[in-house]
């Protein structure tokens, strides 16, 4: 086998996070890896950031490494931290609000891929039209 499997954070395609909220990783997708039916990113938003309401054409699953947030989905509030998982279906709009005190980084799985390739052309303006 002579494609690239593993990879560092240090190799992600890296970009500005949709609302200039912070930074998205793509870790593994089908440009990184050839992965066909997931993709799978690590993103940092900023102590105090608050997302815009989105939503998406396939479903998707967080993993929150550090930090704190009240994440909305479908407008119903949840507190949200560390060694928690989200999984938002598709179709659902969701938000955070990133509390002040630290930054957030999360792992996100979108399944099919496709938003990874959205924020890697559009950045922060990624999901303005949803």
């Amino acid at each position: 086998m002579n494609r690239k499997l593993i990879y560092s954070l240090d190799e992600a395609h890296t970009g500005v996070l949709h609302g200039g909220a912070g930074i998205f990783r793509v870790l593994i997708d089908k440009d990184m890896g050839g992965a066909e039916h997931f993709s799978l990113l690590v993103n940092t938003s900023r102590a105090g950031a608050s997302g815009k309401e989105h939503s998406h054409d396939v479903e998707h699953c967080w993993y929150i490494l550090s930090g704190k947030a009240t994440f909305y989905m479908d407008g119903e509030p949840h507190r949200i931290g560390p060694n928690m998982a989200i999984f938002t279906p598709k179709g659902v709009p969701h938000r955070m609000d990133i509390d002040p005190e630290e930054d957030m980084t999360y792992v996100v799985i979108y399944a099919p891929p496709g938003p990874e390739q959205q924020l890697k052309e559009n950045q922060a303006h990624a999901f303005d039209s949803k």
